[in-house]
């Protein structure tokens, strides 16, 4: 209960039909104002969501052998993520893919790591994109279709109302969004052997039938089908993500493309290569760690972070 709490607040029909009427109504700077003051609430109140956000980020910051991290700071990137999630609608909202054509969103580019990312998700080969719940994701992941990329992506299984007009919007601005089940994962694995891309993010817990694997210096029970598809067609894997900059401009970060290591093992070689995957993510998400914009709890001692963190602030 307490997760889906937390998760559904930025995720409600209501939440988001008014995000998207405010955000083309208003100018920009009062709902980031707005974005903000429901931050500070939320925090003042100690929500699930803030005890969410809090045990997560005292993981991410404890993750290299660091002294536990101030609880003020803690409470701060909460607060800072909270508002964050916010503004990030707002821009998303206000855009049309037009606007991403033209290039009038606040978009950054790397050239030379566009043109590498480019080149792979163009050839004969197929690439499983993937990134995690980073800034912007959204808008980075609509302005890369804008240039042409054909995105085909896996969403979650059963989504909510909330998450199916957020689909609805992305199918509009050129993804194609399909649950995770049998029939989409026969359907992505065709499109990635005839060279297609397929979306996804890897840094959710999504069952927890899944293995744990290292993330942070803990034990996460995170997805490996990303790996799996790689395997099973060939493709590469490229890590995907976005930041925000303080000029309110967002960069777009790519990785390399990370060909899949086989070891001696099936299960030695998912596990490995989704171990790769998580360490790059891992250092896109320090660059902003308070950009993680992760409402649910990654680590299993998520009672113990809560708990901790209800104590200390």
């Amino acid at each position: 209960m307490r997760t889906k709490r937390a998760q559904g607040l930025f995720n409600s029909p209501g939440f988001i039909a008014l995000g998207i009427f405010l955000s083309r109504a208003l100018p920009r700077k009062p709902l980031y104002w707005l974005s903000r003051q429901v931050a500070r609430y939320l925090c003042w109140r100690q929500t699930d969501l803030f005890k969410t956000l809090y045990g997560n980020y005292e993981h991410v910051m404890a993750s290299d052998g660091a002294p536990d991290a101030p609880p003020e700071l803690l409470a701060q990137m909460v607060e800072n993520s909270i508002a964050h999630a916010g503004r990030t609608y707002v821009d998303m909202f206000r855009g049309s893919m037009e606007d991403l054509r033209r290039g009038k969103i606040a978009i950054r580019i790397d050239e030379t790591d566009w043109a590498r990312a480019r080149e792979a998700l163009t050839d004969e080969r197929g690439t499983v994109m993937v990134g995690p719940h980073l800034s912007n994701f959204d808008l980075a992941s609509q302005w890369i279709a804008s240039q042409g990329i054909v995105i085909k992506a896996l969403s979650l299984a059963g989504p909510s109302p909330g998450n199916k007009m957020l689909n609805a919007l992305r199918r509009h601005r050129g993804i194609e969004m399909r649950p995770v089940g049998v029939k989409s994962l026969r359907w992505a694995n065709r499109l990635l052997k005839q060279g297609g891309v397929i979306l996804t993010g890897v840094d959710r817990p999504l069952s927890p039938d899944d293995k744990p694997i290292g993330f942070f210096g803990g034990d996460a029970r995170l997805p490996t089908g990303h790996v799996r598809l790689a395997m099973q067609t060939n493709s590469r894997i490229l890590v995907a993500a976005c930041t925000m900059d303080d000029d309110g401009v967002y960069p777009v970060h790519f990785s390399e493309p990370l060909e899949m290591e086989r070891l001696d093992s099936r299960k030695a070689s998912i596990v490995h290569n989704t171990s790769r995957v998580l360490r790059v993510l891992e250092g896109m998400i320090r660059i902003a760690p308070d950009q993680w914009l992760m409402f649910v709890p990654v680590w299993p001692d998520e009672k113990r972070h809560e708990r901790r963190g209800a104590e200390r602030i």
